[in-house]
């Protein structure tokens, strides 16, 4: 638990000890941690019968009729204790039911500590933004990212476009507004661009720009927000990047966006 928000962190080994009318054994589930997806868990079935002791077909069956189920209440489990014992501390904190940490406008600009931004190379002034469709010499790529949140689509489109709680994340004064036309400005000045496109709360597009990118070059970052049952998937779709950058490009996503939105508890990794 930290100031204004509530996130899970274990790591765990489970021993499950189960019998039949036939057979006994355990399932052993060597990590069941904070940042696992349901496919990363690994079960290791032991038979204490002697007779059935090695017998394959069986420890595998024991795997997928016991294992299968748990993986599903492992997924389910991070946010479960944090609907039975977060309650009185989302009140507390003023955070929205769906576990968005929302603090008050009057901290944020308050609590804004400095991080590295992606880059410290210069970043071009208003007037030199131009679309990248000017610059048709320039070959481009696509990078594509995605991550599943434990906010609803509402609040993360609000952390994500609200110029006060921007730097809950991204740790500098940003410049936003959900609005065509808007400049936008994030990482101390090294990301620019414009708004041009809003659907709230499941999407919206801007012109994007890296300061390691050529001059007056801008891609467009199409941003989608996937409302499910308990969670919400963000996409990230970047388009108009300078081949040669791309690795580096998408480095900085997802460690700038993704994880950093992760650590202030939207997620359950740090």
């Amino acid at each position: 638990m930290r100031k204004a928000k509530l996130i899970t962190i274990y790591d765990l080994r489970l021993t499950v000890h189960w019998s039949s009318k036939e057979f006994k054994g355990t399932l052993t589930i060597p990590e069941v941690s904070h940042d696992m997806e349901e496919d990363d868990y690994i079960f290791e079935s032991n038979l204490d019968d002697g007779s059935a002791k090695g017998d394959l077909n069986l420890e595998n069956q024991v795997k997928k009729v016991l294992g299968d189920p748990m993986r599903k209440i492992f997924q389910a489990f991070p946010k479960a204790m944090i609907d039975t014992h977060g309650n009185g501390f989302y009140k507390e904190n003023g955070i929205s039911p769906s576990g968005t940490p929302l603090p008050s406008n009057s901290n944020n600009n308050q609590n804004v500590q400095t991080k590295s931004a992606p880059t410290t190379a210069p970043v071009p002034t208003n007037n030199q933004s131009k679309d990248s469709n000017q610059n048709k010499s320039i070959n481009t790529t696509t990078i594509r990212l995605e991550a599943q949140f434990m906010s609803s689509a509402d609040d993360l489109f609000d952390v994500l476009t609200n110029e006060s709680k921007i730097p809950m994340w991204s740790r500098n004064p940003a410049k936003m507004k959900p609005e065509v036309g808007a400049e936008l400005s994030l990482f101390g000045g090294n990301i620019k661009g414009k708004v041009i496109s809003v659907n709230k709360p499941n999407e919206f597009i801007t012109t994007w720009r890296a300061p390691t990118w050529p001059t007056d070059h801008f891609g467009k970052l199409k941003t989608t927000l996937v409302q499910g049952s308990d969670s919400t998937k963000l996409e990230l779709y970047l388009t108009g990047v300078p081949v040669g950058t791309e690795e580096e490009t998408e480095k900085n996503l997802d460690i700038f966006y993704m994880r950093s939105l992760k650590q202030i508890g939207l997620g359950t990794i740090l």
